[in-house]
């Protein structure tokens, strides 16, 4: 019988220690996503904010990455997905903060700090794209297709949001 082969990297990334130091690390950036949700809240309308623009994108793509594979409850995969949709709509409109989606964003914030610790391995594998996109905003970079559709896992396929879109 043939063993499946497991590369280094992919070693490294799953052993315990590596666990422990990816939940410790996720752990401090939830802080830092405390902090930066909060100030979803206070920024005026119309304000250019390259940075919140770019932080909110980095760390709501971590969670909309690890709800794209794994198991979330509700509609937190679609909410997550539609977040980033809505953070890179502000970034391609001159980083111009929208007050309105503030409670949503916040909202969002929330949810991918818990979800990213459901999957603390896939999270530290998707920080560098996540990294990418909120250096993209900083640069100006960033275009309205740089998020994918959405598209619901197989598994998922009775999940509120595709039993919502068969109804209407």
């Amino acid at each position: 019988m043939k063993r499946k082969t497991i590369d280094r990297t992919e070693r490294a990334l799953t052993s315990p220690v590596a666990r422990a130091i990816a939940r410790r690390e996720l752990q401090a950036l939830q802080a830092h996503m405390a902090v930066v949700a909060d100030k979803c809240l206070q920024v005026p309308h119309g304000s250019e904010q390259p940075d919140l623009l770019a932080g909110l994108a980095f760390m709501i793509a971590i969670g909309a990455e690890v709800a794209a594979v794994v198991p979330v409850l509700g509609d937190n995969r679609a909410g997550l997905h539609q977040a980033l949709q809505e953070v890179v709509r502000m970034a391609c409109d001159g980083c111009r903060w929208s007050a309105p989606w503030a409670a949503q964003l916040h909202l969002a914030m929330e949810v991918s700090a818990e979800v990213m610790l459901d999957d603390t391995v896939l999270a530290m594998r998707v920080i560098p794209g996540a990294r990418r996109m909120a250096d993209d905003i900083m640069a100006g970079r960033v275009r309205p297709d740089s998020v994918a559709p959405l598209v619901m896992p197989e598994h998922y396929k009775d999940d509120s949001c595709q039993r919502t879109a068969a109804v209407a």
